[in-house]
């Protein structure tokens, strides 16, 4: 029996999709770009994988007060909050020349990044049936791509065009927006019964975690794989397209408009195809894609360039798509939402214990930044067969793996 979203009382125009389809062009304004606008400012790899490691940090304190906060609080309430973080997150880049400028910034970006993607997960939790979790993810991902990708492009023609504070002013008008359209919802958009009513997680719950699926070692592999794809690789994009932003955001729309009317197929099939088949040959996709990265440069042909990118990005929308089917999938079948809140836990402490790593590696390597971006794909590429450890869920299992 497929459940009925909690949310769907309040109308769908006030609820998920709506909360996604701001967030997500708010995203793809400015906060996509950080990775570049930090590289753009002479910010060298050593400074950005501090940043991205005080991300983590922002992002667990902020996860640990929403994980309390919700129990007395109104999502409409936390939502309108989310805004307020993402405005306050803007206006701090106007005070870049000032101490504490980057440590602040990445705080601030992570619970912006906290309060968007913990609250969309356990939205998106709630939309879910017994045997459609990759097509609804799919249809999840296709959304959230087409309306970050407008983000980009509006983006990138702003900063190179007018500058930041066009950029900003814009910004904070969708904020301001979306903020005053929430809290003037008359019957407030509730999360699930079952998510406000459970106690909080405790720092022991969350130490003492482990299932049969090999979820805590898969969540801390993916935490530094999500800052790959979203800050290096970012960056590789950048420098491809000359450093323009305008021009970066017009590529990431020729590769997204490349893939999706394959990507579209897919993700439509996936639930029927062979669960464990399908992701083995995502998870191979993946580690070739991080390798076909390693070897990417401005040297090759301009048509083997293209293909190459656009093969790099199926893949990994394509593993993405697998692996989450497959998170998912066990959430719903041990913890639930607890769950979710698990893998943000582990992700984020290793995000903030990886690139802590990787930025004095960085500080002490004699070779220059863009040089060591390849040596991180070619790294990435060779640990990435390890998201193999994710077992699937099975009745055999499922007894055996509450945390």
């Amino acid at each position: 029996m497929v459940k009925k979203p909690h949310f769907a009382r309040s109308g769908e125009i006030c609820g998920f999709y709506r909360f996604l389809g701001l967030h997500s062009f708010l995203i793809g304004l400015f906060p996509f770009f950080i990775p570049v606008f930090l590289w753009k400012q002479d910010y060298p790899l050593a400074q950005i994988s501090a940043f991205i490691c005080v991300t983590g940090i922002g992002f667990l304190l902020a996860l640990w007060l929403w994980d309390r906060a919700h129990k007395t609080l109104s999502l409409n309430t936390l939502i309108a909050v989310s805004f307020l973080v993402e405005a306050s997150l803007l206006a701090l880049i106007f005070l870049q020349n000032q101490p504490g400028f980057l440590f602040l910034l990445a705080l601030l970006n992570g619970a912006y990044n906290c309060f968007f993607w913990i609250t969309q997960r356990a939205l998106f939790f709630e939309t879910l049936g017994e045997k459609d979790t990759g097509s609804r993810f799919g249809n999840f991902q296709v959304v959230v791509a087409i309306i970050i990708k407008m983000g980009v492009l509006f983006g990138g023609l702003l900063l190179d065009r007018g500058g930041y504070l066009c950029v900003f002013l814009l910004s904070v008008l969708i904020g301001l927006l979306g903020m005053f359209s929430f809290l003037s919802i008359r019957e407030p958009v509730e999360l699930p019964r079952a998510l406000r009513e459970g106690p909080p997680l405790s720092l022991k719950e969350i130490a003492g975690f482990h299932d049969v699926y090999h979820s805590r070692a898969v969540f801390l592999l993916d935490g530094p794989f999500l800052f790959l794809e979203s800050y290096f690789w970012v960056i590789s994009l950048f420098l491809l397209a000359h450093e323009s932003f305008w021009k970066l955001g017009a590529l990431v729309i020729l590769l997204g408009a490349g893939f999706s009317a394959l990507f579209f197929l897919i993700k439509n099939r996936i639930d029927q195809l062979p669960v464990q088949r399908i992701y083995l040959i995502a998870v191979t996709g993946y580690s070739i894609a991080w390798l076909m990265r390693a070897a990417v440069n401005d040297q090759m042909p301009l048509g083997w360039l293209f293909t190459t990118l656009l093969a790099i990005t199926f893949c990994t929308s394509f593993f993405r798509l697998a692996f989450n089917k497959r998170f998912f999938d066990l959430a719903r079948n041990t913890s639930a939402h607890r769950y979710l809140f698990l893998k943000s836990y582990y992700s984020q402490f290793s995000i903030a214990l990886g690139f802590a790593l990787a930025a004095l590696a960085f500080h002490f390597s004699p070779s220059d930044s863009t040089a060591l971006l390849p040596i991180s794909y070619l790294l990435a590429g060779i640990c990435a067969p390890l998201f193999l450890l994710y077992r699937p869920h099975s009745a055999s299992t499922c007894a055996e793996s509450a945390p």
